[in-house]
């Protein structure tokens, strides 16, 4: 048996971009012949359900960077979620440092009021325009709709977690235009009770230390002791994923860095690398 893990954003589907045919009809052939294709993403469940029903696309999914799991036609379930100490001790850094963030959660994304950092979605517009021209703007303006128009807003957002005990947070997500910036919150937050990195330009992830993609795919190995595992991904969250894999892969528009540890690379997310790679090499 064939196992291929793929991440989502900038892997599978270019942000921003429709999800190339190819690689929807590599996940059929898959499938027909007896193999498993699974989704590893940063997304939320919620996220990851719309988009496979926009797609009619039905296989198995580890989401929130691993924080849960949905095994095709079952319900999710959350695995490793952030706990509410050191949610704490992480809103109360970036409240302090005034950084835009946002908590994917099993009832939706909470951030702040939005309106309050609106210096800050704008230097975070200029950047990314900067280093990605059009499609930089494509992104920030993605951006700044959904988070105004699109998450649940509380004034104060740990009150209000405090006040919930039962909302499970996946992950907290935070935006940041200043590199200085991103490396001070790296080094405060880091710790024994979250592991942070970078999942997307200026964007960083912070999540409990046993939801990362590579403990989760481990765990889905264990019922399959003889797969052969593919693992293709784009940014430094799949690196624990490259870990955990037989054969690790990096679509062409990732970074130097993340090539650098793949054992291959394969054409770019735009182009549907997942699926060129897959039709081509692994249905008999």
């Amino acid at each position: 048996m064939q196992i291929i893990f793929s991440d989502i954003d900038g892997t599978f589907q270019e942000m921003g971009h429709p999800i190339p045919a190819i690689n929807k009809e590599a996940i059929r052939a898959l499938q027909d012949q007896g193999d498993h294709f699974v989704f590893v993403t940063g997304r939320g469940v919620e996220l990851v359900q719309d988009m496979m029903q926009e797609e009619d696309i039905a296989c198995d999914v580890i989401f929130g960077n691993g924080a849960g799991m949905m095994l095709k036609g079952q319900a999710p379930i959350l695995t490793h979620t952030v706990p509410i100490t050191t949610l704490t001790r992480v809103i109360d850094i970036l409240e302090a440092a005034q950084v835009f963030y946002f908590l994917h959660t099993d009832q939706g994304i909470l951030s702040p009021e939005a309106h309050r950092y609106e210096a800050q979605f704008q230097a975070s517009r200029a950047a990314l325009i900067a280093e990605l021209g059009e499609r930089g703007e494509m992104i920030a303006d993605y951006k700044y709709n959904f988070f105004y128009n699109e998450c649940i807003h509380h004034k104060d957002v740990l009150v209000y977690m405090q006040n919930n005990p039962t909302i499970k947070v996946m992950k907290i997500e935070l935006m940041e235009a200043s590199d200085e910036k991103r490396a001070a919150l790296r080094t405060l937050i880091q710790g024994e009770d979250a592991d942070i990195f970078q999942s997307f330009v200026q964007t960083l992830e912070i999540v409990d230390p046993l939801a990362t993609k590579g403990a989760a795919i481990r765990a889905f190995l264990a019922d399959f002791p003889d797969a052969k595992s593919y693992g293709i991904g784009d940014g430094e969250n799949d690196l624990p994923m490259f870990e955990a894999v037989d054969v690790s892969l990096a679509v062409a528009n990732a970074s130097q860095a993340i090539q650098a540890v793949c054992d291959r690379t394969i054409d770019s997310a735009e182009n549907g690398g997942v699926g060129t790679f897959i039709l081509s090499e692994l249905i008999s």
